[in-house]
């Protein structure tokens, strides 16, 4: 577990040493909160001077035709479907944020010197790999509950005090942070850093996860949060599947990572 807790502390540190990815993971969060909490306060006020518009008579449909919603009053189902379907903001945060981390994960610790010194230990090489990933997810996956709990509270406090009711947190979004988020983080960092090993400069790691990886994983993303939508054992049956994939990715990397290889290519 010590090695694991070294992982995790020098990744929260070249964190803080970043400006850049400080700057990443302070204001996605933020931006996440303010959208869902300021449309739960103007969503009223939408329903009422948009009435006609063409895309919020379509959200009301689909949000009446919600089992669950069909009974409530529009502003109230209008609100409460968005709600839901703003989860995907919480899918996706641990999927860019974790990602940015893994990118740095191997490619980081060589430019830094400090890569075979690590690998010179007797730690296997699965232990490595899950010490990488644990540190490149747990930070992530902690700013999106602390948003996730931000938002909820928030959220709460407008409609409790336009309705007397708690729209948030339901079912949905218990799923959504506490299932799908870990397991699609999960993904995003194994499939990082496998483009990570075979890096050798940290900022073309970067770009490459964001011009080839993370508009995969938002395009996966948008397709767990409308089987999310449908029903929430639906969610759980993706979330099963997306688990089956971190296995594979992870067993898939271990096998292939070469150790001895990475320390003499890049001496």
């Amino acid at each position: 577990m010590s090695v694991y807790l070294l992982f995790l502390r020098k990744e929260l540190h070249d964190i803080r040493r970043n400006g850049q990815l400080l700057g990443i993971h302070l204001v996605i969060p933020l931006v996440f909160v303010a959208v869902m909490v300021g449309f739960a306060a103007f969503s009223t006020a939408i329903l009422r001077t948009d009435a006609n518009d063409p895309v919020i008579l379509a959200l009301v449909r689909q949000a009446t035709s919600a089992p669950d919603l069909a009974t409530l009053p529009q502003d109230i189902a209008l609100t409460a479907f968005t709600m839901r379907a703003l989860l995907a903001f919480f899918l996706l945060m641990p999927v860019v944020l974790s990602s940015t981390l893994a990118a740095y994960s191997i490619v980081g610790e060589k430019q830094q010197r400090t890569l075979e010194p690590v690998l010179a230990t007797p730690i296997s090489d699965r232990e490595f790999l899950l010490g990488k990933m644990l540190a490149s997810l747990i930070p992530p996956l902690a700013l999106t509950w602390i948003a996730g709990l931000i938002a909820a509270v928030g959220v709460g406090a407008v409609t409790w005090s336009r309705w007397q009711l708690l729209l948030v947190p339901d079912r949905y979004w218990f799923v959504a942070l506490g299932v799908l988020a870990p397991v699609l983080g999960t993904a995003s960092v194994l499939a990082t850093m496998r483009m990570s090993a075979r890096a050798t400069d940290p900022q073309a790691a970067v770009q490459t996860s964001a011009l080839f990886f993370v508009p995969g994983f938002v395009l996966m993303v948008s397709v767990v949060g409308k089987v999310l939508m449908q029903s929430v054992i639906a969610g759980l049956v993706g979330a099963l599947l997306l688990g089956m994939l971190d296995v594979w990715l992870f067993r898939n990397n271990v096998r292939k990572f070469a150790r001895v290889e990475i320390l003499t290519r890049w001496r």
